[in-house]
């Protein structure tokens, strides 16, 4: 991965410390567990390939370093062959709370550490599967990319000490993380059908978000969307 300088780093010690409560009192424990186990501290941006032989090691997934935004087709394919990508950049230290396109924090820190679970990973690889049997189909991949978005970006779940953030796109956030867990957005249960519907926006908090009852409610949903796309 490429080198990157001493204020980006200072940048990425910044974005950590600031979702300290978010990692300790409103992520799913899945979370801050991966984080532990890939090594992902606050110290810097930590280097992707001791990352990758940790995450390798677990689940036999690694992220790769791209230079943006991937497309649904690309995007998915990528997770068919169990790689994430990780945007080669960080965010403008003068507003932590916007990218432009996914960077490195969101990518590395927000939806790495989940990949560590042998559950998640297997979910995500089936994911992409699926989703690369329409890469023609414009159509299909905007239903695929609302589940993506829903239920792997933007999700919700029950847990024995209450409702948690269970997706890398509100976790990587400090504003969406305090967001998503207040009564300002119109929260649903996490429904297949429903979610294949339902628009959203990358440039607005999200207005309504879903909540699933338990992980396994996500990973279960895969023989479902196959049928249903």
């Amino acid at each position: 991965m490429k080198a990157f300088e001493l204020h980006e780093h200072d940048t990425w010690r910044r974005l950590h410390a600031r979702l300290d409560h978010c990692r300790h009192a409103q992520a799913h424990p899945l979370f801050a567990a991966g984080l532990d186990a890939l090594g992902i501290g606050g110290a810097g941006i930590p280097d992707l390939e001791l990352v990758n032989r940790q995450l390798f090691a677990l689940t036999g997934w690694r992220g790769v370093e791209v230079a943006g935004l991937e497309d649904g087709r690309s995007f998915f394919a990528m997770l068919g062959r169990r790689e994430f990508p990780i945007g080669a950049f960080i965010r403008d230290a003068k507003d932590l709370s916007y990218t432009p396109a996914p960077d490195v924090f969101h990518d590395l820190y927000g939806h790495l550490p989940f990949l560590a679970d042998r559950d998640y990973a297997a979910f995500c690889e089936r994911f992409g599967q699926i989703a690369s049997r329409y890469a023609t189909s414009a159509e299909r991949l905007r239903e695929l990319e609302r589940v993506f978005w829903f239920g792997v970006e933007f999700p919700l779940v029950e847990t024995a000490a209450g409702r948690r953030i269970f997706g890398g796109g509100i976790l990587s956030s400090f504003g969406e993380s305090s967001y998503a867990l207040s009564d300002a957005p119109e929260v649903r249960p996490f429904d297949l059908d429903e979610i294949l519907r339902q628009e959203y926006r990358i440039d607005e908090m999200q207005q309504r978000l879903f909540v699933l009852d338990r992980p396994e409610t996500l990973y279960g949903c895969l023989t479902a969307l196959a049928g249903a796309c």
